[in-house]
């Protein structure tokens, strides 16, 4: 039996991308006979469905909000220097035989532990957030693994390293396609007649939510019978609700809360399609292929990881320029009136996930990188 760490301070703390991928694959490690820690900063944030042999520990740290704002990626590195500041000592003696760094805000951790520790370090990418020094930092990090291809060229220009390719996964018997939630659409004041496009996600500025909102302005969908649903918050939230406002899209959007991860598939139920439309270097993209488990066919933008989640065939999705509101609403005019491209779309969605990305698949992949097996012996 092995003990692996995942160090990551938002995983207790908010809702995303990169916590539902910690959360996910720590319980398919936890189900393939490992002891997993889970090292936070102070929250309540965790899945309902926790595996009993994950251990989560959390931590005081200053949020980067009550940091000095002189570049984002520098309040990010002191967020999670508080959070290491108090956790190393509590790390140190749990001795583990790995630890998964998520970002390389975290590219620290080797340098500041006891010189007798053996843990080993990975770096499982979820995104391109460098900074200067980060290079020299990424010496003691002893495997590597990106979320894409498009993934692993960024970390190989970066840091010349070669990661293992390990897609992340969807909980395909949680997010399963089901009959279309009429009651739960009523709630939200959507007709049974009208095209619901839905969002989940960080609402930040490179998500696009700002290019979706034009696109529902622009005249290919100024008279169409669709609404917008974006579940979430972030920074970037009140601008955009102003930015609706001027648009004249009252009533058209949406606004949701953000909601706990096991909620997620739910509020896919009630919609009729995702939109994605990022305008940054996604290295994958999970809500997207949650959207497509449900069997809901996407509109995402060609950028980054995003066309290797979605193929690039139009068979389970549409794929848009990145910050084209007009190619984007003519791709969603077209979903709103064609019925049956939706349904053949979706129903591709679906199969392509359950086929190629599920998280026992992610974990194996994992276990291997780091040469171990899934009886938790390490690989000869």
């Amino acid at each position: 039996m092995a003990q692996i760490a995942f160090i990551d301070v938002t995983v207790t703390v908010m809702y995303g991308g990169i916590q539902t991928t910690v959360w996910r694959l720590a319980n398919a490690l936890a189900r393939a006979g490992h002891e997993i820690a889970m090292f936070g900063g102070e929250g309540n944030i965790k899945p309902a469905n926790l595996h009993p042999a994950i251990a989560v520990h959390t931590f005081p740290f200053r949020p980067r909000e009550k940091v000095l704002d002189i570049g984002s990626r520098f309040q990010r590195i002191v967020e999670r220097a508080s959070h290491a500041r108090h956790a190393r000592l509590a790390f140190a003696e749990g001795n583990y035989d790995w630890a998964i760094l998520t970002k390389p805000f975290d590219f620290y951790w080797p340098w500041i532990l006891p010189k007798d520790c053996k843990t080993k370090f990975c770096f499982m990418s979820g995104g391109t957030d460098f900074y200067a020094g980060d290079r020299v930092l990424s010496k003691k990090i002893d495997a590597w693994v990106a979320a894409s291809q498009f993934n692993a060229w960024q970390i190989h220009a970066r840091y010349k390293r070669w990661p293992k390719v390990i897609f992340n996964g969807v909980e395909t018997g949680k997010f399963a396609p089901g009959v279309r939630d009429e009651s739960l659409r009523a709630r939200l004041g959507v007709a049974p007649d009208t095209t619901l496009f839905a969002f989940a996600g960080r609402l930040v500025g490179w998500k696009g939510m700002g290019v979706a909102l034009k696109a529902l302005a622009e005249p290919a969908m100024r008279d169409a019978n669709a609404k917008l649903l974006i579940i979430g918050d972030g920074p970037h939230k009140p601008e955009l609700k102003q930015l609706a406002r001027s648009l004249g899209l009252t009533g058209r959007v949406l606004f949701h809360d953000p909601v706990p991860h096991d909620a997620l598939p739910a509020l896919y139920g009630a919609v009729d399609a995702g939109v994605f439309p990022s305008i940054g270097d996604e290295a994958f993209g999970i809500t997207i292929a949650e959207a497509m488990s449900c069997g809901k066919p996407v509109i995402a933008s060609h950028i980054g990881g995003i066309p290797e989640v979605v193929g690039n065939e139009e068979t389970c999705g549409l794929l848009v320029p990145p910050g084209d509101s007009t190619t984007l609403a003519q791709a969603m005019r077209r979903l709103a009136d064609d019925t049956a491209l939706r349904t053949r779309l979706g129903a591709a969605a679906h199969t392509r996930i359950e086929q190629l990305y599920t998280w026992d698949m992610s974990a194996q992949r994992l276990l291997a990188a780091l040469g171990l097996k899934n009886d938790a012996t390490r690989v000869p």
